[in-house]
């Protein structure tokens, strides 16, 4: 999760530059994503504040490999972790998709699990609701995360998600996100 500008907690195919704050289930995090050679590229440093990981910096990495046009969609290759800073590197590809007619924006891709290798695929979708709320949505494997962004004032996301798993527990997670123009 978090590995650079997401629709919750899972990669788009979109260079953004923003920053964020974090508290997914308890666990805050700041994240600084930052836009590169136009919208070829985009790195992004995720700085753990507490638990096993605080103090900790992780450095992701993405490359725009197609640009979205009117029938194709954005694909993006990315790499989380890439100093191995918390163990594997991770891998991934991400397509994102935007219609305006029906003002939503499809997201998926394929992950590879760092500790099974596995690869597994993951779907995102975000719908404008009014003007200022969107709500979203994921799932990737076996968990479902669902929420509003709201955007009261320019460049400002107040997000709030919940993620259901198989086990039946409810995790909130709060975002607060400077999006840079």
């Amino acid at each position: 999760r978090y590995l650079g500008s997401s629709n919750i907690s899972l990669p788009t195919a979109y260079m953004m530059g923003e920053t964020s704050y974090i508290n997914d289930a308890g666990h805050n995090m700041v994240m600084y994503t930052q836009k590169a050679q136009g919208k070829l590229m985009e790195l992004s440093l995720l700085r753990h504040l507490n638990g096993a990981e605080s103090g900790k910096n992780v450095i992701n990495f993405k490359l725009n490999i197609l640009e979205e046009d009117r029938l194709i969609p954005n694909i993006a290759w990315g790499v989380g972790d890439a100093g191995m800073t918390l163990g594997s590197r991770v891998f991934y590809f991400a397509g994102s998709k935007t219609f305006e007619a029906f003002a939503a924006t499809l997201h998926g891709g394929i992950i590879k699990d760092p500790v099974t290798t596995d690869k597994k695929t993951f779907v995102g979708v975000e719908k404008t609701i009014l003007p200022l709320v969107i709500i979203a949505g994921e799932h990737v494997d076996g968990q479902t995360s669902y929420g509003v962004k709201m955007r009261p004032y320019p460049g400002v996301s107040l997000e709030y998600a919940r993620r259901d798993d198989d086990g039946g527990d409810d995790d909130a997670i709060y975002k607060l996100q400077y999006i840079k123009s």
